[in-house]
């Protein structure tokens, strides 16, 4: 791939997941754009042999590493900074992009001035359909009932799972409210408008609050159905990872705030809502467990119910959110 001139910048980050990375670039190699691409990667401060192996089977990659581990936004935000082409991608690195991936993408936004910003359809290693690859912004009402009622791990809220994916499958090209992070294809245009991520954000709600923010100055979410990747993300997790979670609800209340004007009143509904969540979580698994039929979840949501009562539903914003 040529990146002199670069039509397009292709962003990646490895967090110690060095093999994802080489058969991401791999892919990107096998089935560029019709125009120059050139493909960046920023490591972050992993401990994997990445940077090593990518120096030596893809000397043309652009390497950067983080002095330290840090959220997806400082990451890709430094990526971004290095990227000198007309369209900007930021792309998971355990994704895989099929023939015309990148091509539709481009040709969508080329051909529809008002976007600023657009994603593909998104399928797991399994072949479903992913639904962030299309979804509305978040609410406060549509939050607490995915904890109380529509979580995909619950009877009700793997149905309504499959309702949205059939509802995905149907639906054409157009503007969205939101797409999902695992690829966003940005005009140079577009990010010098709207501005980069939002690194107040260190984990989950980044990509859904820059959609947001692309709307607010007046530019246009896109679905291109056509433009079809692969993400191995998003599957069912063997294991609850605790730190996820916990930053999960801290980016939807600094959302909240920064977006949809949440006081004290609603935060102390999305805190009592969340609590509610993790302990009917820890006690169905827990059941779950005694029979014998589900990973060993319960001890991990018991102690997220735990460390949200101690920490109480007046959670402090975010350093530096605005």
């Amino acid at each position: 791939m040529s990146h002199i001139p670069p039509l397009l910048s292709v962003v990646l980050c490895n967090s110690n997941s060095a093999d994802y990375t080489l058969g991401c670039i791999e892919s990107l190699y096998r089935h560029p754009p019709a125009g120059p691409c050139e493909i960046i990667l920023v490591d972050n401060a992993s401990r994997d042999d990445c940077v090593a192996r990518v120096r030596v089977a893809y000397p043309a990659v652009r390497v950067a590493v983080a002095a330290q581990p840090q959220g997806f936004s400082r990451n890709y935000n430094m990526g971004i900074r290095m990227a000198t082409g007309a369209y900007l991608l930021i792309l998971n690195n355990d994704t895989l992009v099929a023939q015309g991936t990148l091509q539709r993408m481009i040709d969508a936004m080329e051909n529809d001035p008002a976007y600023g910003m657009v994603g593909p359809l998104m399928v797991g290693g399994d072949g479903r359909i992913q639904t962030p690859c299309l979804r509305p912004l978040p609410s406060v009402t549509a939050y607490v009932l995915r904890q109380l009622v529509l979580d995909p791990g619950m009877p009700l809220g793997r149905l309504w799972q499959r309702i949205a994916q059939r509802r995905i499958a149907r639906h054409p090209s157009g503007p969205v409210p939101c797409i999902s992070g695992a690829a966003m294809l940005v005009s140079r245009r577009s990010l010098e408008l709207v501005g980069m991520l939002d690194e107040t954000y260190d984990f989950y709600y980044e990509d859904v609050e820059w959609c947001h923010r692309m709307q607010i100055c007046g530019l246009q979410v896109g679905y291109v159905a056509e433009s079809r990747l692969i993400h191995f993300g998003g599957q069912s997790s063997v294991k609850v990872k605790v730190w996820a979670r916990q930053h999960e609800y801290l980016s939807i209340l600094h959302y909240f705030r920064q977006h949809r004007g949440l006081g004290r009143t609603g935060a102390t509904l999305i805190w009592l809502t969340t609590l509610i969540g993790f302990l009917l979580r820890g006690v169905g698994f827990l059941l779950a467990e005694a029979w014998g039929r589900t990973p060993q979840h319960a001890r991990a949501y018991l102690y997220l119910w735990h460390w949200l009562i101690v920490r109480g539903p007046d959670t402090p914003k975010m350093k530096g959110s605005h």
